[in-house]
């Protein structure tokens, strides 16, 4: 059987608001909503399936929730700040898009279908930021309620701006891929979590809860800044807490895009390979490819479990592939590649040594900063010489060179409410203007999922998220305008007023150490 195609539902929604696949996809939504929750495919378990709490769960009045023998191994199971991030979600949508072809053909719909995609870093689509037609209509065409906007009687909250169609909702930075597509690995081969984290996210068990981020990995951008631009930031919509964020319509089209982003990423190098290496996480050697299983139920409500190894060809197990999987970025020279591949290598490898470190921030609506100074980063010792058998000492070994390369290491950024996104900047001047916001700017922490991860949990520590910010280029430049001094770095970070209009003062964010990390 020739695979099947996952469209774009921008494609989709020009030639209608209500194109069958749009249509049918709203019909589904609706049927599986009058399942009970108990029932693997409806549309509850499916949303618990990624996250879940009694106290955040907005449809809690729609009945009972499975047994605890149920949940604890099937529910609240997503992968988030980890390697099995992509190959996690990949599976999830894979059930979960048989589940919901099942319902379009119990309706009378096309055994066909697909689940379409949310491509809003369509430069060439003026509307590509902008929330689907479908997804912002009251009523389906036959005057029904439109289970794309409202569930089980509930409508699915969301910013405000979102559901106007206000493309202004979602900034250029949220949606820009040259960040995550320009990594040159998918994750690093130690077990470090602080440094470039590469495409997929850093080398770790099984996580849930606990999150830590590279800022230029797609889980971040475009992943998280999504999540947080359609739930809003002072609203606390649906898509950011992942305890329900799986239970907004568009979470699936979201997902579907960083599916494609994985698949994109994969074929524009022939370098750019899924993790092969073994590595010793906790004591013990995690092979990405296999040394996990995962839990889901299919279509029938047979439960099945894969591994990542089963999902790295998205025509295996799940047949289907994307309308459109070209690279929006310019290839690299040939004559560039072997150096890329080099350094790629060497960066994946590394185990960045802190420098200097400033403890316990809190961030509360108004711009913070840390001074920071810089010590000179170590040498390694030399290898201790070696007696040989005729007397002689063997010569040291020279340490390696180093990298040269620096970041910043945001850590234990906790809240129980604010789900704030805030910008870091490096010895930003008092008064500056937009150039030179640009000029100093060094990343974005998008808070999806802060307050989950901050709250102690049998799997949690509520340690809260962390994120890793690579400032090697960003160093350059400050010191060709003659802006760098190692003993003064100041690090400021401020609140990003979004279509909500102004932050305003806010729940406390607390920060446990702003560090820097050299290479």
């Amino acid at each position: 059987m020739a695979a099947l195609i996952r469209k774009d539902a921008w494609t989709l929604s020009n030639i209608s608001t209500w194109e069958p696949t749009l249509l049918w996809y709203a019909k589904a939504v609706g049927e599986m909503a009058t399942r009970p929750a108990t029932d693997p495919t409806s549309w509850r378990f499916q949303g618990g399936v990624h996250g879940y709490s009694k106290k955040s769960d907005p449809l809690v009045s729609a009945g009972p929730i499975p047994k605890k023998t149920v949940t604890d191994q099937f529910w609240a199971q997503c992968q988030h700040g980890t390697w099995f991030f992509l190959p996690w979600h990949r599976m999830y949508l894979g059930f979960f898009e048989q589940i919901v072809r099942a319902a379009v053909v119990k309706l009378g719909g096309p055994p066909d279908w697909t689940l379409p995609y949310w491509n809003y870093s369509d430069a060439g689509n003026p509307n590509a930021r902008t929330l689907p037609p479908a997804f912002r209509q009251a009523k389906l065409p036959d005057g029904s309620a439109n289970p794309l906007f409202t569930i089980d009687g509930v409508n699915i909250l969301r910013a405000p701006a979102i559901n106007a169609g206000n493309a202004a909702a979602i900034p250029d930075r949220d949606v820009d891929l040259t960040g995550c597509l320009g990594k040159t690995f998918f994750s690093p081969t130690t077990d470090t979590t602080v440094g470039d984290l590469g495409f997929g996210g850093p080398a770790t068990a099984a996580n849930h809860d606990a999150h830590v981020f590279g800022v230029r990995s797609v889980e971040s951008v475009p992943h998280n800044a999504i999540h947080v631009d359609v739930g809003g930031q002072r609203t606390g919509g649906w898509m950011i807490d992942p305890d329900t964020a799986a239970l907004d319509p568009i979470f699936w089209l979201h997902h579907a895009n960083i599916d494609r982003l994985w698949a994109v990423w994969n074929g524009m190098s022939a370098s750019h390979t899924d993790p092969t290496v073994a590595v010793n996480v906790g004591g013990r050697k995690i092979t990405w490819a296999t040394s996990i299983k995962f839990n889901f139920y299919d279509a029938t409500g047979k439960a099945v479990s894969m591994t990542p190894s089963q999902v790295t060809d998205t025509t295996t197990p799940f047949n289907y592939v994307y309308q459109d999987t070209s690279s929006p970025l310019a290839k690299a020279p040939a004559a560039a590649l072997a150096a890329i591949a080099t350094m790629s290598k060497n960066i994946a490898s590394q185990r960045p040594k802190m420098v200097g470190a400033k403890k316990n921030l809190t961030l509360t609506g108004s711009p913070q900063s840390a001074a920071i100074s810089i010590q000179p980063l170590a040498a390694p010792p030399k290898a201790k010489a070696a007696k040989a058998k005729a007397g002689k000492v063997a010569a040291a070994v020279a340490p390696p060179a180093p990298l040269g390369r620096t970041y910043l290491h945001v850590e234990n950024v906790t809240s129980k409410k604010a789900n704030i996104t805030y910008e870091v900047y490096v010895n930003l001047p008092e008064k500056p203007n937009a150039a030179t916001y640009e000029e100093h700017y060094a990343g974005t922490m998008h808070l999806f999922g802060v307050v989950r991860a901050s709250a102690r949990s049998a799997r949690s520590a509520g340690n809260g998220l962390s994120f890793s910010i690579d400032i090697s280029e960003l160093i350059d430049r400050l010191k060709q305008i003659n802006n760098w001094d190692e003993k003064n770095v100041r690090v400021t970070l401020l609140p990003r007023a979004g279509t909500e209009g102004p932050i305003g003062k806010h729940d406390p964010i607390k920060i446990g150490r702003i560090s820097v990390y050299r290479a």
